[in-house]
């Protein structure tokens, strides 16, 4: 290497190396800011984490929510639901406690015998809102203004009904989840009292009142539980115990909580939040129990004219066998859950009146009898008499009084029928 190109290269050199003096100066300010972007950040996030607990290191970022699902369109699913929902942020928690019969074929069927098992379920969240917006259903939220200790002790009472395994006697009058909820709720209180100042005009009525309320808009719902309420419907009851999902939050929107000084304060916080976009469940349906049975009604009695002038007698033969079938099948259901179930509500039940498997059993023994048409003849009288009581007894309401009059005009044909029969069998004697 010549001496010029000695000196060229140190000259390079040199220039490199002024370079990287500036560049490590720009490297270690660089370092400099991501370090104390760092410290700043994490100081923030323990300065945080300290505001969230008190002194004896408990969490104190705590919500309790209810959560209200619209109605759905099964007998099951027809009154709504709801849940309280229990967060703290902190400590990244977002659990939803319901209430409610355990989902088994076994509990089912077990419901109507009395011995459904009630229990608590915790969910997160995400998870229990899932299966409601999968169905399209409406859910809203509403922040229930309890106090810390409150809160505190409303999470111990719901973690020690799921770890402790509790079980209750479900039934859709007295433990179900909205009054389950309030339950809940009310042995969580410290020392402050829930009042109602206004309260829907339904809550101060029966429990009849009350079923018929929730199931308006679900009409053969309504069909179905006012076929099982029996004597206890007209009992008044408590108030907790006929609260919809619907109706625990306008009572707890006009509910105030006050404490041992006189002081009180809303029960709920806001308006409510929308949680999930869906139906409000106030759909309904034009084709309700009572223009069925009164279609049915028509039909039956233009069937038994035409039997009287000689028409349509086979037609009539199956029609009464489906009607004995049906009559008896739902007798054989009333009956047990009048009788030998002990489902709260159920007994004293007037349809075991006109439901029952008597008729059949009589037919079974006496249809060849003579004279048998007496028993058509009497039990048309009794029917009747049931009918006439509608207006006198609440139980018994416009649809099943149609039901029983559909049954009351078929043995009413069955009397003539046989008379007709009669009549004819004596003029071909006489010839």
């Amino acid at each position: 290497m010549t001496a010029t190109e000695c000196c060229y290269a140190k000259t390079i050199l040199r220039g490199w190396t002024k370079k990287m003096k500036k560049y490590r100066i720009y490297i270690l300010q660089l370092f400099a800011c991501v370090l104390a972007v760092f410290i700043l950040s994490a100081t923030g996030a323990f300065a945080q984490q300290e505001s969230n607990v008190d002194e004896n290191g408990l969490a104190t970022d705590l919500t309790v929510t209810l959560i209200s699902v619209a109605p759905g369109y099964t007998a099951y699913t027809a009154h709504g639901h709801c849940a309280l929902r229990l967060q703290c942020p902190s400590a990244g928690l977002d659990i939803s406690f319901t209430y409610g019969l355990d989902d088994t074929p076994e509990n089912r069927m077990a419901f109507f015998v009395g011995n459904g098992q009630g229990t608590y379920s915790a969910y997160h969240t995400d998870d229990y809102l899932k299966e409601y917006a999968s169905e399209g259903r409406q859910v809203y939220e509403y922040e229930l203004n309890l106090s810390l200790n409150e809160k505190r002790h409303l999470w111990e009472l719901l973690d020690s009904e799921i770890f402790g395994g509790n079980f209750r006697l479900y039934n859709y009058l007295q433990t179900n989840c909205s009054s389950m909820c309030v339950q809940a709720i009310n042995r969580a209180l410290d020392g402050d009292q829930l009042i109602y100042q206004s309260l829907p005009p339904v809550l101060n009525g029966t429990y009849r009142q009350f079923v018929r309320h929730i199931s308006e808009r679900r009409p053969w719902v309504n069909f179905f539980w006012q076929s099982l309420l029996g004597s206890a419907g007209e009992e008044i009851g408590q108030i907790e115990d006929k609260l919809s999902p619907e109706l625990l939050v306008e009572a707890w929107q006009h509910a105030v909580l006050k404490d041992s000084l006189g002081s009180s304060r809303p029960m709920i916080v806001n308006e409510g939040q929308l949680l999930i976009q869906g139906d409000d469940g106030k759909k309904t349906t034009w084709f309700t129990p009572t223009l069925f049975f009164a279609l049915l009604l028509a039909l039956a009695i233009l069937l038994t004219v035409a039997e009287w002038r000689g028409h349509l007698r086979r037609v009539g033969n199956v029609v009464d066998i489906l009607l004995l079938a049906g009559q008896t099948l739902v007798g054989l259901f009333i009956c047990y859950m009048a009788f030998f179930s002990i489902l709260y509500g159920a007994s004293g039940n007037w349809y075991v009146i006109p439901f029952n498997p008597l008729p059949l059993l009589l037919w079974l023994l006496f249809h060849h009898k003579k004279g048998f048409q007496r028993v058509y003849l009497f039990y048309t009288v009794v029917l009747a008499i049931f009918i006439a009581l509608t207006p006198f007894v609440e139980q018994i309401d416009l649809p099943h009084s149609l039901l029983v009059a559909v049954m009351a005009v078929r043995c009413l044909a069955k009397c003539k029928n046989v008379e007709i029969k009669s009549v004819y069998s004596g003029s071909v004697n006489m010839i």
